[in-house]
């Protein structure tokens, strides 16, 4: 099964061809990467793999439920220090609300009020329909994807491997 593929791809800038005649596909579990000088077009065609442009001519194709996700090559990764921290950044809200329940699981010792309960019962439905409970796994198995030890990587190590764009392919989970 293909999860994405190219076929007869090209896209113009006004009078300008960057790039004409593109095919390819990517099959499930493969790795790949776009290497070129700047102004080659590595970055428009990673524009056309999230959808973010379309072709001027051909056709792209993706699996059902695929999302191709694009890391900026210029990305600023706030104060992460480690790949685990950067790769979680988009999800800071969802880790905080974790940690805000598990503060407020341990002031319901002390604070029972029928506004303490409500407030813990109304955060614990949003964490459980954002699907909290598989955000760590979710993480991990991304970064063990791409063959990064989210235990051990660090930012700079992200950085030198990042110097050329590069794109994250992934099935969506169920």
């Amino acid at each position: 099964m293909t999860q994405i593929g190219f076929s007869g791809v090209g896209i113009d800038f006004g009078a300008t061809t960057l790039f004409s005649d593109i095919s390819f596909t990517v099959a499930p579990g493969e790795r790949w990467g776009i290497v070129g000088r700047n102004g080659t077009g590595k970055t428009t065609l990673f524009k056309l793999l999230t959808g973010e442009l379309e072709p001027t001519r051909g056709t792209i194709a993706r699996a059902p439920r695929l999302r191709v996700s694009l890391l900026e090559q210029h990305r600023n990764y706030g104060t992460a220090t480690t790949v685990w921290a950067a790769a979680a950044g988009e999800l800071a809200d969802l880790l905080a609300l974790e940690q805000s329940l598990v503060e407020q699981a341990a002031q319901l010792a002390h604070d029972a009020s029928p506004q303490a309960l409500a407030r813990y019962g109304e955060d614990l439905e949003r964490f459980e329909h954002e699907g909290g409970y598989a955000v760590t796994s979710r993480i991990d198995a991304v970064l063990h994807g791409l063959e990064f030890d989210p235990a051990q990587a660090r930012v700079a190590t992200l950085a030198l491997e990042a110097l050329q764009v590069f794109a994250v392919l992934r099935q969506r989970a169920g």
